[in-house]
């Protein structure tokens, strides 16, 4: 039986339910709108919801420049009772008592976990070691001694002090895992914690009042319109410089070869992107600068001429 796909590029800012795995999102999308190539851009666990950036097409090539973005997070955690797995489905470890535990306490550990901070990933995570999800060996009992990371925290605000729970919201960079938080802070403060409720309410441009939910989803499938909710490619990269070049040089960039030194005459840094339009306005991708060659080169080129192709 001949099987027809759909070739779309963009962006989707989906509201992922809890219970359902980031995975299985990408699934559900690319079964109901038949498109084959998708990613998402940050895995949330199961038991969180939020937004989670689904990239069809040619804009799951600008999934790593989405995951480099600040996120902020909802977080509701549970003071004096501490799990293996620094949430509300792991195994108790501990119990202990908060009655000492006031304001003054609680914004005194909060301002240690502000601007760049060392912390280690929890054993119950997606994050591979040589080939393995860690929550994995965590399954079979295996407990490395895995090494801090830097990681940025820009903000966290206190929402809600109802004792034992406690509701912030923390603005933090790429690679913070939230469950390590809510476990270091207990421990901080010497009663122990887990994470209670969690959403991600937003990842870069993309927010949680803008998202759809899965179901809506699937009913503008049906309906036929769901392209409309589709975010351009080069919304995600707007924090980049932006230049129009003519029609010599965007064959240069489509070649993948060298631009010329004085193309964007400004003095930079190594490694510095920009963003690239022709004279029509039409996205054709990014550049980087190269101190080895003194130039900037093509980074990422896109074919954005198209919107809907089918392929049998």
């Amino acid at each position: 039986m001949e099987s027809k796909f759909y070739t779309f590029t963009g962006i989707l800012n989906i509201n992922k339910p809890i219970n359902t795995s980031s995975m299985n999102v990408v699934r559900i999308v690319k079964r109901f709108t038949k498109v084959k190539k998708i990613g998402h851009a940050g895995t949330l666990d199961p038991l969180a919801s939020g937004v989670l950036p689904i990239c069809l097409g040619q804009a799951t090539r600008v999934m790593e420049d989405i995951l480099n973005t600040r996120k902020t997070y909802r977080v509701r955690i549970h003071l004096g009772i501490s799990t293996n797995t620094y949430d509300l489905e792991g195994e108790i470890t501990n119990t202990r008592n908060i009655n000492n535990i006031d304001n003054k306490k609680i914004n005194k550990g909060l301002s240690r976990f502000i601007g760049e901070i060392d912390q280690v990933p929890p054993m119950y995570s997606a994050l591979k070691i040589k080939g393995e999800r860690l929550y994995k060996l965590a399954r079979k009992g295996i407990n490395l001694n895995l090494k801090p990371r830097k990681v940025n925290v820009f903000s966290i605000r206190i929402l809600k002090w109802e004792h034992p729970f406690l509701t912030v919201d923390i603005e933090c960079g790429k690679g913070f895992y939230v469950r390590s938080f809510a476990n270091d802070f207990g421990e901080l403060l010497g009663c122990g914690a887990h994470i209670n409720e969690l959403s991600r309410i937003s990842n870069g441009i993309f927010h949680i009042e803008s998202s759809i939910d899965l179901e809506s989803f699937k009913k503008r499938v049906e309906e036929g319109n769901w392209s409309d909710l589709l975010h351009k490619i080069d919304n995600v990269l707007d924090y980049l410089p932006k230049i129009n070049v003519d029609k010599k040089i965007e064959k240069l960039i489509h070649n993948g070869a060298i631009l010329p030194k004085d193309l964007y005459n400004i003095n930079v840094p190594d490694k510095s992107k920009c963003r690239v339009y022709n004279l029509e306005g039409i996205f054709l991708g990014m550049i980087i600068f190269d101190k080895n060659i003194n130039s900037w080169k093509s980074y990422k080129n896109f074919n954005l001429g198209f919107n809907v192709i089918n392929n049998h």
